[in-house]
């Protein structure tokens, strides 16, 4: 029985239903992907605004965020959250995986999860040391998509930065094209990848619409699930296992609600203990995202395509060719750096975007515009999932603390100025037109992190 048919659980009922003598359940709360705006990468701000597939949570009021309640994304569809992201495919920086094997976790170096990472991808350009070409998850390498793009990369290089040829690969330090899961133009997720064909399977049973309320357990061992199916709560229990792959937010939620976590809180709620386990729902973290945003002066941005005729038109070539700017997520340039000297390996994620925009549209300038993103790759600031009910239907406490920590404090200040250097680079002399946001008023390091705590947003 597996809970959850988001990203691992495509992956697990795709694995485990290979063979003939496992008989699999996947059960998830939200529906099938389904929809022409789901499969168009240009598109992904209306999956984000969709709550057929999302949770749309919210976070609890942030204490270093100006006690703003701020969005958090999940998906709540087979597919899970690779169903509505931005599709940008990144591996992670090989210093990570190693750094985690130094502490005891042999099996989590780079070199031993290097096949793996081959043997999932099937990477456009081709294989070679770092990347697979044979894997069920495509992945197509960005091009330049406007004069924009290319200025961008030619500032980083100006300002100082290296440059990449694969970010996931020999060498992520560095700028160069991004990568997306996108194949023939569209949207490939999850879902594509691993559940779609394995859904033939005899031996595979998929539940759709259907929330998990708890867990089922004999003294201490998981014996089945309780949920509910369209109106009707039934149980279901597994010869073998129960595998909870709710993600971040839902699998410690399902925990809790099934007795296993703090003692002192489940009694708060009135729940069965069945196991004292305290860090269920402890040490949370999130990459925070921050951008500038900058007026073109000459007609080149992506704009024209948000509205009327533009708009029109681009979608009709994507119907037509699966080509043009609908078949990009935007975001096709993208550099990993260091915010200073001394640290090892790169904490900022530096992205590109052809137009003034936040990712779920909602602020948007009216006009040419571009903006560079300053992402946290490696936030100190720790949170936690919390129930707020015992009552499964109820979202949970969800707090991230952004910015509790000093370090990434300190890291957004030094982002900001190396990414406002970039912007002021010669290769973008001719369409630079002011600084719309944060705007000149913001240059202290006091002013930076005012600004960062009511800009901020989740990078998802």
């Amino acid at each position: 029985v597996i809970v959850g048919g988001g990203t691992a659980g495509c992956v697990l009922a795709y694995r485990l239903s290979e063979s003939a003598t496992n008989t699999v359940l996947l059960i998830e709360a939200g529906p099938p992907i389904s929809g022409l705006m789901s499969r168009i990468p240009a598109a992904l701000d209306f999956a984000l605004h969709d709550d057929r597939f999302n949770w749309c949570y919210t976070t609890d009021p942030e204490p270093y965020m100006g006690n703003r309640r701020m969005s958090c994304p999940r998906g709540r569809v087979l597919g899970g959250s690779s169903s509505i992201n931005g599709m940008q495919f990144v591996r992670g920086n090989p210093n990570d995986f190693d750094s985690w094997a130094a502490k005891g976790l042999d099996t989590w170096s780079y070199s031993h999860c290097l096949p793996y990472f081959k043997r999932m991808e099937r990477f456009q350009r081709g294989g070679d040391d770092y990347r697979g070409d044979h894997g069920p998850l495509h992945v197509s390498p960005a091009s330049i998509q406007t004069p924009l793009d290319q200025a961008f990369l030619d500032a980083a290089l100006q300002a100082g930065h290296g440059y990449s040829e694969d970010n996931n690969g020999f060498r992520q330090d560095g700028f160069g094209l991004s990568d997306k899961n996108t194949y023939r133009g569209r949207r490939w997720g999850a879902f594509d990848a691993y559940l779609k064909p394995a859904l033939k399977r005899e031996n595979l049973h998929v539940e759709t619409d259907c929330l998990t309320h708890r867990i089922i357990f004999d003294k201490k061992s998981a014996i089945g699930v309780e949920y509910d199916l369209r109106g009707e709560v039934i149980q279901v229990y597994a010869e073998k296992e129960v595998l909870i792959s709710g993600g971040s937010i839902n699998s410690p939620h399902l925990l809790l609600l099934s007795g296993i976590g703090d003692t002192e809180q489940l009694k708060h709620h009135g729940l069965p203990v069945v196991q004292h386990l305290p860090g269920v729902g402890k040490n949370l973290q999130d990459h925070l995202d921050l951008r500038i945003q900058v007026k073109c002066k000459e007609p080149v941005s992506h704009f024209p395509s948000t509205k009327g005729i533009g708009r029109l038109a681009a979608g009709l070539r994507w119907l037509v060719t699966r080509s043009g700017v609908c078949a990009t997520n935007l975001l096709d340039v993208a550099g990993y750096i260091c915010s200073r000297a001394e640290l090892e390996f790169p904490n900022i994620q530096s992205t590109f975007m052809a137009i003034a925009a936040s990712y779920d549209g909602s602020h948007s300038f009216a006009g040419h515009g571009y903006q560079a993103h300053i992402d946290l790759m490696k936030p100190t600031s720790r949170g936690s999932i919390k129930l707020q009910s015992a009552n499964p239907k109820k979202a949970p406490s969800i707090l991230f603390n952004y910015l509790q920590a000093e370090e990434d404090r300190r890291a957004v200040i030094e982002g900001f100025k190396l990414t406002r250097v970039l912007l002021a680079q010669q290769s973008f002399d001719k369409f630079r037109d002011g600084e719309l946001l944060p705007g000149s008023s913001v240059n202290t390091d006091e002013e930076i992190l005012a600004w960062a705590k009511v800009s901020g947003e989740t990078e998802y």
